[in-house]
């Protein structure tokens, strides 16, 4: 596609001398050129001509001269620029119109060798500025859209929890970037006495995780109520999720750690399964911990897998904490890791806080501890306590 050139001058000579320098690019279709003899007929060519790339302009012309025709070009039209004429004496108004956004200049009279090396310079100068300003434009697209896949990520997250006499739930969700791939869910199942409650982490980062961590949710949510009457919910349920994984989507390459379990507000026993996940930590009053370490492999990685349902028991005043690796690997201005050990050493001490102070303190100890560096990973944090 021809460079467009808009000259503006009074001199009736310069339009001839200017198709006669300018001929075998003109001819082969790589630059053309229109002409006006004032500022004001500018104008009205570049309203008429919307693909012009550059402005060559004398300044001094009747009607509206080329400082006033520059200004205004930088207001109306700010991707073009312009390269300004001149006699080589009026360095005052050459200085004026280079402060004022002009981005070259030659002097008459024209070396038409020179102008034609400021011309192709300036054009380059313009198609690296539309690219950028297109290159902008897209990225404010991109980022419109992360934030809407935000908000739709986060409308498949709980906005609340539903509250059960004798138990305290929390939990808290921190997304590194615009979207994320951790996800945690609670909620009742069938029944007065049973609780579900899921804390996942999935691989990688970006839109590709985030479309797979709603995958997970769902298939989890969706099977956990199918299920909700079944003795082996939690087994089955983890179980339907990953074989629906590995059977249909088994070409995306994606996997995630898991801890799913079902709580009996009743007994406080919970039975669950942790798929590769970090091992949540049963905090008891007499001081001592329990790890529930993984049981099975990440889910959605080995077709034909079999996970293994583990139980224990919280007992009055114990508290269930679970976590992703968020937490533990934020890093501090000097490269530090917060740490599993500071975390898990963190949490006993507050123990007899509700769940919600809980994980609150957390995360300003992790803010804290990390001075607003930049973490790369989500981190969400559950409590579970029995009052």
């Amino acid at each position: 596609m021809a460079k467009k050139v808009l000259v503006v001058d009074d001199e009736p000579d310069l339009e001839l001398l200017v198709r006669q320098h300018f001929r075998r690019k003109i001819r082969s279709g790589d630059m053309s050129f229109v002409f006006a003899h004032n500022g004001k007929l500018a104008l009205e060519q570049l309203a008429e001509h919307r693909d012009i790339d550059v402005v060559m302009s004398d300044i001094n012309m009747p009607e509206m001269d080329g400082l006033t025709l520059l200004n205004e070009i930088i207001k109306q039209y700010p991707l073009l620029r312009s390269v300004i004429v001149s006699a080589y004496g009026d360095m005052k108004n050459l200085r004026t119109a280079m402060n004022n956004g002009a981005y070259d200049f030659v002097t008459k009279p024209i070396d038409f060798d020179d102008l034609e090396k400021t011309l192709l310079k300036t054009i380059l100068e313009v198609e690296q500025l539309k690219e950028s300003n297109s290159m902008r434009d897209e990225l404010v697209n991109v980022r419109k859209e992360l934030q809407i896949g935000r908000e739709i990520q986060l409308s498949f997250l709980p906005t609340s929890i539903h509250p059960v006499q004798g138990w305290d739930f929390a939990a808290h969700f921190q997304p590194a970037k615009e979207v994320a791939g951790d996800f945690y869910d609670i909620f009742p199942l069938a029944g007065e006495n049973k609780v579900c409650f899921m804390l996942g982490d999935v691989c990688g980062k970006g839109v590709g995780s985030a479309l797979f961590m709603t995958l997970c949710r769902s298939l989890l949510h969706a099977y956990a109520i199918m299920n909700e009457n079944d003795p082996d919910i939690t087994l089955k349920t983890v179980q339907m999720a990953h074989d629906y994984i590995t059977t249909i989507h088994e070409d995306a390459n994606m996997f995630a750690t898991l801890f799913f379990g079902v709580l009996d507000t009743h007994t406080g026993e919970i039975e669950y399964v942790n798929c590769g996940h970090c091992s949540p930590v049963i905090y008891r009053l007499d001081g001592t911990q329990t790890e529930l370490e993984p049981s099975g492999p990440v889910v959605g990685m080995f077709p034909s897998t079999d996970f293994e349902l583990k139980k224990n028991v919280l007992t009055p005043g114990s508290l269930l904490f679970i976590y992703s690796d968020g937490a533990t690997d934020c890093i501090n201005p000097e490269q530090e890791l917060f740490g599993e050990e500071k975390l898990i050493q963190f949490v006993q001490e507050r123990i007899v806080e509700s769940s919600e102070q809980i994980l609150k303190n957390v995360i300003d100890a992790i803010a804290e501890f990390s001075r607003e560096a930049d973490q790369f990973d989500d981190i969400t944090l559950m409590a579970i306590k029995y009052l």
